[in-house]
This record gives structure tokens, C-alpha cells and sequence, in this order.
């Protein structure tokens, strides 16, 4: 069976046949125990208790992972999952009753699938209504005018004062990542609004370039808080990247390695997984965008790009070496993180994970309205889970 890239909004694909696949020996005899697991969830998935389908969903996103961690030679983080994949074929078995082993090893699946979810939830999707803070919200901003050098010299001055590289505020990481990015979306090329309004020289440039503004946010690839904190690590130290980890503690999320300017609008289908980016074979830096809905997401104003190349803004590297400061503090997006996030972006629209806590975020906002009990104990149930 051959299978796109994703599948439509609101379906998931279910696992290959053990033929259609490509795993080394201990991967295949683990992807016989997910077909059968996957098997045991779809008799149950059509019943009114399993509307948000989390035995399916969790299994399909074991299946899709460790696939995807395979055929992307991500080496160390598929041996680690796969190991414990396969410690789910280790249970107790039941004199007289072989069905209700095969069932508990079915359920240590369901259990580590959820567990995964949970991770990609707290780690990689944020709710489309929560309060953004962009360019024209943070608070307050100020529009006091200043010059184009002088308004970097005080952010190149400031990083330079930070005793840790990777201890900025929020607003440091936007200013910082602004001049990095040469006051523009990533995405785009479109300069920042609100800096444009501070500077007049700078937008001046960006009229004679007859290059558009729009309001922009930063992003984080790992948005790591305290809720989350704990998912995170676990999945650098699942990818090997223990020493990365560290760098992420506390305020070092704000750090230059781990964020990108982008326009509003395209840093809320980021941050809902809608869509991620892909490294270029043999390319440094420069990435396709891959959308869950390209038909639409590819049609909208301002226009996505196919590609994007992510660079240091070649201005900053000047101001950089004529003030004699390491050219380090302009770190680029690191390319491992951005492999991470899009690994669990396609994962997650593979197995129906992100349609999943779609759905269950817009009934947790509609209980008032939901007329049917069972439902609502449902989805109790459902979003208990995602606390495990």
C-alpha cells in the first residue's frame, strides 16, 4: 500500500504490513506485536466510549514513530524507543487464558503510546486561543524613535553583557532574534512592523525596497515552561541530546539556537503542528515547508514559501565583526531541533494525533453545550490522559 506524505485533516493512516516496511530484524518482530495491537484498538473504535480513540491513536503513534525514527537514521533515538517497544512483549503469562496476556502486553502499547502523546502535547502544541505575544502586543511597547545603529549597538551591547548566553527575557529573545533575522519573517522576508515604526531609516529601506510589513512573534522550536519541562528532556535524552537538554533549563529557551521571527498568523499554524520544517538533503540550512493542509495553507495571505533558508542577516554579521564580538551569539535555529519538531509534527498527523487534541481542546470548550452525559464522561476520561 503506498501512503502520502500525510493524510487529510481529520484521518490517520493505519500501520504497513510488516512487507511494506523496511526495519531491521528486532523493529520487525516489535511491529508484529503494534499490527496486533492496532487490530484490539479498532474492534473497540467504533464504540460510543472510544470517540476520541486513544488506544488507536496511541498505538498508531508508536508504529508511525519508531518508522519514522527509522527511515530518518535518527540511530540512537530508534534504539532507545525500540527497546522499550519491545519491553511491552514482556508479561506475565496466564495459566489457561493466552488471550489475557496478549492483552496485557496490547495495553503496556496503549500506555506507552499515550505517554508519547502527552510529551508531543506539552512540548510541540499550543491551543490556537491562547493569548499570543507578538510585536504590537507586548507590553507596553514603546514607538520612542531612535536610529537603525544605535537601536543594535544596545542589543548587541546587552547580549554581550549576559553572563549566560542563554538567560534572556522573552522580549530579549524577540529583539535578539529580530536582528538576527534582519528585522524580518523567516517566512516570509516581510520586515516587523513595530520595528519599522521605531526606526525611520529602516523603514525607508523597506519602502524603497517596496517590501511589505506585518506584526511578528517569535517562536521556540522546543517551547519548553515548567509544565513541560520534563517531557522535553526526556525527549532530547531519547534523541542523544543530553547536552542540549541543559542548554534549554529555565531561560536558556530564549536562546538564539532555539528560536525563529515569524509573522503572527504563520506562528499559530506552528505552534498547532500545521505545519513543520524538513532539512534539504545536502543543503545547510535551508529547509522545505511541509503542510498537514497544503491545498490551504499554501494559499493564504501573506503566501507561504516552498522553501525557506535561514540565515544570520549579513548586516548584523558586520556589526558583529566591527565591534570585535564573537560571531557565536548569532547562532542559527539548530538543525537538530528542527528534525525533532518535525519527526513529532509528521508522527502526529500520521497517527491522528494532532487532530485527536484537536478535538478534545474544542469539547473541553463546548462542555456547557454537550447535552449527552456519556460524552462528557468520555471526554473527562479522555483528557485525564493526557495529565498521565
Amino acid at each position: 500500500m503506498t501512503y502520502p506524505s500525510v493524510p487529510p485533516l481529520g484521518q490517520s493512516w493505519s500501520l504497513p504490513s510488516c512487507s511494506e516496511i523496511a526495519l531491521d530484524a528486532p523493529g520487525a518482530s516489535a511491529w508484529n506485536l503494534l499490527l496486533s495491537a492496532e487490530t484490539a484498538a479498532l474492534t473497540l473504535a467504533t464504540l460510543p466510549a472510544t470517540k476520541y480513540q486513544d488506544n488507536l491513536v496511541a498505538v498508531r503513534l508508536v508504529g508511525w514513530f519508531l518508522k519514522d525514527l527509522w527511515e530518518h537514521d535518527q540511530n540512537v533515538a530508534y534504539g532507545r524507543f525500540l527497546m522499550q517497544v519491545t519491553s511491552c512483549n514482556c508479561a506475565a503469562a496466564v495459566p489457561g487464558d493466552p488471550a489475557a496476556g496478549l492483552q496485557q502486553r496490547h495495553d503496556k502499547i496503549f500506555a506507552l503510546g499515550l505517554v508519547l502523546r502527552n510529551h508531543l502535547l506539552r512540548v510541540f502544541y499550543s491551543p490556537a486561543d491562547r493569548t499570543p505575544t507578538s510585536s504590537a502586543s507586548e507590553s507596553p511597547p514603546s514607538y520612542h524613535q531612535s536610529r537603525l545603529d544605535e537601536h543594535r549597538a544596545l542589543i548587541m551591547k546587552r547580549m554581550v553583557e549576559i553572563d549566560d548566553p542563554g538567560g534572556r527575557t522573552h522580549k530579549q529573545a524577540k529583539d535578539d532574534a529580530l536582528l538576527r533575522d534582519g528585522y524580518k519573517c523567516v517566512m516570509t522576508g516581510y520586515y516587523d512592523k513595530v520595528t519599522l515604526m521605531k526606526i525611520p531609516e529602516l523603514n525607508a529601506k523597506s519602502s524603497s525596497e517596496h517590501v511589505p510589513c506585518v506584526d511578528t512573534q517569535v517562536v521556540h522550536l522546543l517551547p519548553v515552561n515548567v509544565q513541560s519541562a520534563a517531557s522535553a528532556l526526556a525527549i532530547l535524552k531519547m534523541f542523544g541530546l543530553e547536552s542540549m537538554a541543559e542548554r534549554l533549563l529555565g531561560n536558556r529557551v530564549n536562546s538564539l539556537f532555539n528560536t525563529m521571527t515569524m509573522c503572527t498568523q504563520f506562528r499559530e499554524d506552528f505552534d498547532q503542528l500545521l505545519f513543520w520544517l524538513e532539512a534539504v538533503p545536502g543543503q545547510e540550512h535551508i529547509y522545505t515547508v511541509v503542510a498537514r493542509h497544503p491545498e490551504t495553507f499554501f494559499r493564504q495571505i501573506p503566501m507561504p514559501p516552498r522553501t525557506v533558508t535561514l540565515h544570520v542577516d549579513s548586516q548584523a554579521v558586520r556589526d558583529y565583526e566591527r565591534h570585535g564580538i564573537a560571531r557565536h551569539l548569532l547562532e542559527l535555529p539548530h538543525p537538530e531541533l528542527i528534525a525533532i519538531r518535525a519527526t513529532f509534527a509528521r508522527v502526529a498527523a500520521m497517527s491522528g494525533a494532532t487532530d485527536q487534541i484537536r478535538l478534545l481542546r474544542e469539547d473541553k470548550n463546548n462542555t456547557e453545550t454537550l447535552t449527552d452525559s456519556d460524552t462528557t464522561v468520555h471526554l473527562l476520561a479522555s483528557l485525564l490522559r493526557t495529565l498521565a
